[in-house]
């Protein structure tokens, strides 16, 4: 998990423009970063250093999120992590929730409010 003062949030996008631009906002608002473009891709970094909190795209490409998201509830370095999914669908929200996620934002979303729910998931 982050080290100091700072924070570190996986991403794990299957759009690296979307996630580079991201990714950036985030390391100004104070934060580390760590991206995965895969679900597997993600469970190697959970599993290797777990970071602070987790933002998940709810359609990933290989491996369905609430699958990654029950690997990290099933571990327990990782089982209280938080873990925001977001998505430009909006009904998957319920199954986002019911699968384990803290917290579910629509696409697109303000930099300011992820800032915001971050910080508030990790209190």
């Amino acid at each position: 998990m982050g080290t100091s003062g700072e924070k570190t949030v996986l991403i794990v996008d299957n759009q690296p423009r979307k996630t580079a631009a991201l990714q950036k906002q985030l390391a100004f608002a104070g934060f580390k970063t760590e991206i995965a473009t895969t679900g597997a891709g993600a469970i190697k970094i959970l599993e290797e250093h777990p970071p602070d909190i987790v933002l998940i795209e709810a359609s990933l490409s290989d491996i369905d999120s609430v699958e990654v998201v029950a690997f990290i509830r099933s571990d327990l370095r990782t089982c209280r992590l938080p873990v925001l999914a977001m998505s430009v669908l909006p009904h998957l929200k319920g199954r986002c929730l019911k699968g384990g996620c803290d917290d579910f934002l629509q696409k697109p979303i303000k930099i300011l409010d992820l800032v915001a729910r971050i910080r508030k998931a990790l209190r």
